[in-house]
């Protein structure tokens, strides 16, 4: 199975780990890789509010990029997923925009037709890879791990981009997490924001945001989160010491980017899947039986 793959920046820097586990569990699911070395940035969503020409440019030629290798477009990041797919319904819907930004592209020989499926690894493993499939390569499976989901805002909202996801009610991951063996655990803030895009702004806010939900998660029984966006860890663990700080108390909850936690299942080691890089201590999640089984 073949897929043009986009890491996009924070899991090419301050996320590196999520791209070094991603490679990894893409060996174990036989996924092919071709990784879009020209590829910038997709412009974050701040650009897009400052000039969206430019937004759309920026996205329109790492479609391109994809288009050109003739394969879909896989990503491991919400906000990556949420501008590729804005890009190309907007390339799709203004023919006006869509020539501008084609001329702006045909100066380094490249020009988009509008044909590259995009598609974030989440999704993939169910619509390319299939329940039934990933389960048979399960061999450690995470029984006795509670796991609390976050997703984060732009892998399910605006709803007019995701209209097939009920943002409010997304079981995705929690449906992922029972078939690695792990226990759902059900909280307030699954599906809010984790107030990334603010910190740069105001950085309390973020911290605020991001303690309740994390807090939430705690009291409701989870010893660990996943969530499927660097930009959400990058938060939820990176800044979870400040976050204690305010909250007045400890939280020691480790965060698992999404590959890691489907590379524990599949057999692979702490070291392989990188979760020593980690701000908050991972430990809690070591096996220790050589039957497999999880154990805390």
């Amino acid at each position: 199975m073949k897929f043009a793959y986009y890491p996009g920046c924070s899991a090419k820097s301050t996320c590196a780990e999520l791209n070094v586990a991603l490679r990894k569990v893409a060996v174990a699911l036989d996924l092919q890789l071709t990784e879009l070395e020209s590829a910038t940035c997709t412009g974050s969503r701040e650009i897009r509010a400052i000039d969206p020409v430019d937004f759309l440019t920026l996205n329109v030629r790492i479609l391109a990029l994809a288009e050109r290798e003739g394969l879909p477009l896989m990503t491991v990041c919400n906000t990556c997923t949420l501008n590729l797919i804005d890009a190309n319904a907007t390339f799709e819907e203004d023919e006006y925009l869509a020539a501008q930004v084609n001329a702006r592209l045909a100066d380094e020989g490249l020009e988009y037709r509008g044909t590259t499926r995009v598609t974030h690894f989440l999704w993939m493993l169910f619509e390319d890879i299939g329940a039934e499939r990933l389960r048979k390569l399960v061999v450690n499976p995470l029984n006795g791990l509670s796991v609390a989901a976050f997703y984060g805002c732009h892998i399910t909202r605006p709803p007019g981009k995701y209209g097939f996801i009920d943002s409010r009610n997304n079981q995705s991951l929690e449906q992922l997490s029972e078939l690695l063996g792990c226990k759902p655990v059900d909280y307030t803030g699954r599906t809010e924001c984790c107030g990334f895009h603010t910190a740069a702004h105001d950085e309390r806010i973020s911290i605020k945001l991001t303690g309740q939900h994390i807090a939430s998660a705690k009291s409701s029984g989870a010893s660990a989160m996943v969530t499927p966006c660097p930009l959400c860890h990058t938060v939820l663990d990176g800044f979870q010491k400040e976050i204690e700080k305010d909250a007045g108390k400890k939280l020691d909850m480790p965060v698992l980017h999404l590959p890691q936690l489907v590379g524990l299942a599949l057999g692979m080691s702490h070291e392989e899947l990188r979760l020593d890089k980690h701000i908050v201590s991972t430990d809690v999640l070591r096996s220790s039986r050589s039957s497999g089984a999880f154990r805390e």
